[in-house]
């Protein structure tokens, strides 16, 4: 899932899908800069060790705004999962990326596990606060069954 954008796209485009390896390019069957930022962050080893590969990337797209003299922002809300855990990111280079939370909202999800937290969204779905908590600016969270952790984003 990503909610966001790399500023000025059209002309960063072609810097950025350059940084897509041999292995994932083929797999690159859209325009958008969701999907080239996802095989990017392939390429940086996100199976291995999913927040240095996106910290790789985001310093790497950083670069090729900066090349290229952007005048909008990167804004990044994004979250990834193995199927077992799942990694949540907010950054952007404005200090207004999309917002994100998490929590345990009153939905039908399963509350088996030792871990309470059944949603990771871009609004609280629903109104009662004691539900949701906010990921701040430039930071992200890793959620297992274990629990919850919180990390900064370091470019």
């Amino acid at each position: 899932m990503h909610n966001g954008k790399i500023g000025n796209w059209h002309e960063c485009r072609k810097d950025v899908e350059d940084l897509i390896d041999h292995v994932h390019y083929p797999h690159r069957e859209g325009t958008t800069d969701s999907e080239a930022l996802f095989l990017v962050a392939l390429s940086k080893g996100l199976i291995h060790d999913p927040i240095s590969a996106i910290e790789a990337t985001l310093r790497d797209v950083t670069r090729i705004m900066d090349k290229h003299k952007s005048d909008e922002p990167m804004r990044i809300s994004c979250a990834l999962t193995n199927g077992k855990e799942i990694w949540a990111f907010r950054y952007s280079s404005d200090d207004k990326s999309p917002s994100m939370y998490f929590g345990s909202p009153h939905t039908r999800a399963s509350e088996k596990g030792l871990n309470p937290i059944t949603t990771i969204a871009s609004e609280p779905s629903d109104s009662d606060a004691t539900h949701w908590f906010k990921v701040d600016e430039r930071q992200g969270i890793h959620w297992t069954e274990r629990g919850l952790e919180h990390f900064e984003i370091n470019l």
